[in-house]
C-alpha cells in the first residue's frame, strides 16, 4: 500500500474524502468499541466482527446458510422444521448439517460420506489445506491448528469463549484449579482430543456433541504458533501454560495484533479515535479480496452515523431500529430489512450474589431506602415484581416500530426448540405492587431500595427499556429509585465478569446456530449470564447437558421446551422481544451477504462500485 494513502487511513475522520471514500475503501460506522483483536480472548460481537476479516476457522458457514434455524415464524406454527432434509427456505435442518458448512482451511468438510466423521460421530477428522501462508508469510501447518485449539481450549479467561470447547471435547465448561494452578490433568486430557495425523488435525469426542460444527465454524481461529511465542506468547507446553492462563485482557499476547491466514490484515488500531484500520492481504490463498481497505468506526451517536453516511464517509451504519424512518429513503442509500436475528435481544440480567467492594452501582449497600445489598436479585419475588413491571408491548412499539415479537424465554423465535406457547409475565402494575410487598418479609415495600440499572452506551433501544422500567418500578413506591446509566462496552464487559452491575439490560447474540448457545448463557450454571449473576439449578443444567447430546429431535425439542419452563419459573431474567434485524448500507456496495452468526458482515465478497 502507498505510504500516503495509509497515513491518510490511519488518521482517517468524517469528511476526510469531499466525495466520500475511495472506491477500495470500505468504512464501517459501528456502536460499540472493540474490546480485543485475541481471538481467545475477546467475546464480544464488534471484537468477532473484525476477527471474521482477518482470522480463518477450519470450516465456514456457507454463505446465509445456518442450520436449526427457520428466519420467519408465525404466531401459530411450530418453531420447528420437523422431518425435512431441508427447511423451505434452503436452510438446512439438523439432520443435513453438513449443507450449511463450506471448507476452509480444513480441504473438506467431514462428514459419514467422505468417511472423515465416524459413525459414532466421535472422530471428526480436518485435512489441513495446503500452500495456506500466514499474514506474516509463515506457511500452515497441522500443528499450527492443534495449538491453536489446544490455545483456544486452554486461555480460558473469565467470561471468555473457551467453554464453547472445552463442553465438547473435555465434558467442562471451566477448567478446575489445583493446587493454586489449572489441573494439569486438563492439558494433558485436551492433548489426547485433538492430535495430528499425517496430514489431518483429528478431534475426538467423549460424548456426540450436536453443534460441534456450528462451533468451530465461527470460533477457534488458527494462528501462527512460532508468530505467537516470538511475541510472547504461550509455546504449547504444560510447564508454561500456568502463565498464559486466564490472562488480564491487555496481557493476552494477541490483543492488539495479529497473524491470521483471512483476506485482511491488521494495519493499526487506533485506540485513542477509536478505530481499527485492516488492509488487503495480497498473500491470500484463495483470490486476493476485491477492497483494499477496512476501517471500523466507533461512533456513539446515531445522528453522527446517519450524516457519516449520507455524505459518503461510511459504507455501511450499524442502527437501532427506532432509527430506521431516518435512513429509509436516503439517496444512495441501500436498507436490507427482516433479516432473521439468532439473538437473545435486549434482557435484562439481574446479579444474585454482587460484589459489594467499591461498587458505584448499589449504593448503601444495604436495604435502608439508599442502596441495595449484594443478594437483593436472589429474592424471586424481587425478580416477579421486576418482570409485571415492565411494558413488553409499549417496547416493542416504540422502540422497534412494532416490528417484534414478545420474547417466550432465551431461545429466540425461530431456532430449533423455540415454544410458541410457554407462559410469559404479563405487564400488571397491581401484580408488580404484590411481588415486591411478599419480597423480604416485607421489608423492601416498606424501606425501599436505590441501585443503577446499566445498558452499553451507544444502544438506545436498550436504554429505552431501561427507562419504561424505571418509569413503572418508581411508580409502584416513592421509596422505589432506580438510576439508569449507559456504560462504555469493555468497561461493561469487565465490570459484568467482576459481579460489580446488579442489574443491566443486555443480550445475547448466538455464537452458534443451535438453541444450546442462549440456553447454556442464560440457564446453566456454568454459563455466560447464569455464571456471572450466581444463578444455579441442578435440574435446568441436567436438561442441558441431555439435549446436547440427543440425536433424537422429538425428544431433543421436549427438553428445550422444559428449559424454557424453567426460565419462567425461575425468572433469572427477564426477556422482552425477539425481532428483526437491518442493514444499512450505501447503494454502491456490492456483494455483501446477510448470515446471522456473522451479523454485521463477512467483507471478503464486498466491493464498491465508483462513486
Amino acid at each position: 500500500m502507498p505510504k500516503l494513502v495509509l497515513a491518510a487511513l490511519l488518521y482517517w475522520a468524517p469528511g476526510a474524502h469531499a466525495q466520500g471514500n475511495p472506491p477500495e475503501t470500505f468504512v464501517y460506522a459501528i456502536t460499540g468499541d472493540v474490546d480485543s483483536l485475541d481471538p481467545d480472548w475477546a467475546f464480544d460481537a464488534i471484537s468477532q466482527e473484525i476477527q471474521f476479516q482477518i482470522y480463518e476457522t477450519l470450516v465456514f458457514y456457507k454463505g446465509s446458510k445456518v442450520d436449526n434455524f427457520k428466519p420467519k415464524l408465525a404466531d401459530n406454527e411450530v418453531s420447528v422444521i420437523d422431518n425435512m432434509e431441508t427447511s423451505p427456505t434452503g436452510m438446512a435442518t439438523h439432520e443435513g448439517t453438513v449443507d450449511a458448512y463450506e471448507p476452509m482451511l480444513s480441504s473438506i468438510v467431514p462428514d459419514r460420506d467422505n468417511g472423515l466423521l465416524s459413525s459414532d460421530s466421535l472422530r471428526y477428522a480436518f485435512p489441513i489445506r495446503k500452500k495456506v501462508s500466514f499474514h506474516d508469510g509463515r506457511s500452515l501447518t497441522p500443528e499450527d491448528v492443534k495449538y491453536s485449539l489446544m490455545r483456544f481450549l486452554l486461555t480460558d479467561r473469565a467470561g471468555g469463549p473457551s467453554y464453547l470447547l472445552l463442553q465438547p471435547l473435555l465434558g467442562i465448561a471451566n477448567i478446575p484449579m489445583k493446587n493454586g494452578k489449572p489441573d494439569p490433568d486438563v492439558y494433558r486430557a485436551a492433548d489426547e482430543a485433538i492430535t495430528v495425523e499425517g496430514s489431518a488435525v483429528v478431534i475426538h469426542l467423549k460424548n456426540t456433541y450436536q453443534p460441534l460444527l456450528s462451533i468451530l465454524a465461527a470460533f477457534a481461529p488458527i494462528v501462527s504458533k512460532q508468530w505467537v511465542v516470538e511475541n510472547g506468547g504461550w509455546d504449547g507446553r504444560l510447564e508454561s501454560w500456568y502463565k498464559y492462563f486466564d490472562p488480564p485482557k491487555q496481557q493476552a499476547s494477541l490483543y492488539d495484533r495479529e497473524n491470521g491466514t483471512g483476506p485482511f490484515k491488521l494495519e493499526r488500531w487506533d485506540k485513542e479515535n477509536k478505530q481499527v484500520i485492516l488492509s488487503r492481504n495480497d498473500l491470500y490463498w484463495r483470490a486476493p479480496a476485491k477492497l483494499k481497505n477496512l476501517v471500523f468506526k466507533t461512533v456513539a451517536e446515531p445522528a453522527t452515523r446517519k450524516l457519516m453516511l449520507q455524505a459518503g464517509d461510511a459504507d455501511a451504519v450499524m442502527m437501532d431500529r427506532e432509527y430506521f424512518s431516518q435512513v429509509q429513503g436516503l439517496d444512495g442509500v441501500s436498507i436490507a430489512d427482516d433479516l432473521p436475528l439468532l439473538e437473545t435481544h435486549s434482557a435484562f440480567v439481574m446479579t444474585f450474589k454482587l460484589n459489594p467492594t467499591a461498587n458505584p452501582y448499589i449504593g448503601s449497600g444495604k436495604l435502608d431506602g439508599d442502596g441495595i445489598p449484594p443478594d437483593f436479585f436472589s429474592d424471586i419475588n424481587v425478580r416477579r415484581g421486576l418482570a409485571h413491571a415492565f411494558d413488553y408491548d409499549a417496547y416493542i412499539r416504540d422502540g422497534f416500530g412494532g416490528k417484534g415479537a414478545r420474547a417466550r424465554g432465551p431461545i429466540p423465535r425461530g431456532v430449533f426448540g423455540y415454544n410458541p406457547i410457554q407462559g410469559v409475565f404479563d405487564f400488571d402494575l397491581g401484580k408488580a405492587a404484590e411481588e415486591f410487598k411478599k419480597a423480604s418479609g416485607g421489608a423492601i415495600w416498606e424501606k425501599g431500595f436505590r441501585f443503577t440499572l446499566t445498558y452499553v452506551e451507544g444502544f438506545n433501544d436498550r436504554q429505552l427499556a431501561c427507562q419504561i422500567l424505571k418509569k413503572n418500578v418508581e411508580s409502584l413506591n416513592p421509596n422505589f429509585k432506580i438510576d439508569v446509566r449507559g456504560i462504555q462496552q469493555s468497561t461493561w464487559l469487565s465490570q459484568y465478569t467482576a459481579h460489580m452491575i446488579p442489574m443491566a439490560n443486555a443480550r445475547w447474540e448466538m455464537d452458534y446456530p443451535d438453541p444450546d448457545s442462549p440456553v447454556f448463557a442464560f440457564l446453566d450454571s456454568q454459563g455466560y449470564y447464569a455464571a456471572n449473576s450466581g444463578y444455579s439449578n441442578p435440574r435446568a443444567d441436567r436438561f442441558i447437558e441431555a439435549a446436547r447430546s440427543e440425536p433424537d429431535r422429538d425428544l431433543r425439542r421436549n427438553d428445550y421446551y422444559e428449559l424454557q419452563a424453567i426460565a419462567y419459573e425461575d425468572v433469572p431474567q427477564i426477556y422482552t422481544i425477539d425481532t428483526y434485524y437491518f442493514q444499512v448500507n450505501r447503494s454502491v456496495v456490492k456483494g455483501w451477504y446477510y448470515n446471522p452468526i456473522i451479523m454485521y458482515g463477512y467483507l471478503y465478497p464486498v466491493s464498491k462500485e465508483s462513486q
